[in-house]
């Protein structure tokens, strides 16, 4: 997985923020599928019945739990970075939103620690520092 500062100077920050914004729709989507086929299972679940049948239901609800959990995780970090940028990217000298050339990124440890880029607007050529959550 790419940093924001490589996807950034690599496609720009508006296509960067588009994919961003479409992916982590994606796993939204994935996330409410997974909502609906729990609950699909869950009303067709019949712990008397025979233990094949109902120990797979039992094993699919639970890796789609497991799926479903994963995927709203991922949406809601994937949002909260790229709308953090967004408000973050309006150059301060001429108001110019998302015309911006990352000049050097400090290179993250983790995913927990923000990633500090140096930027400048293609427009005026301001500089200014930007976090990356």
């Amino acid at each position: 997985m790419a940093t924001p500062a490589q996807g950034i100077a690599r496609l720009g920050f508006r296509i960067w923020y588009e994919r961003q914004l479409i992916e982590g729709h994606v796993w939204f989507v994935t996330g409410f599928l997974c909502a609906v086929l729990i609950m699909a299972l869950m009303e067709e679940l019949n712990l008397r019945g025979p233990g094949p049948l109902s120990l797979s239901s039992l094993v699919i609800i639970v890796a789609a739990s497991w799926l479903g959990i994963v995927a709203i995780r991922r949406y809601i970090r994937m949002l909260g970075r790229a709308e953090s940028l967004a408000e973050q990217c309006v150059c301060p000298a001429c108001a110019c939103y998302g015309l911006i050339r990352v000049l050097e990124a400090g290179v993250a440890e983790t995913d927990e620690h923000p990633q500090r880029m140096r930027v400048s607007c293609k427009r005026c050529d301001q500089q200014w520092h930007v976090e990356s959550i």
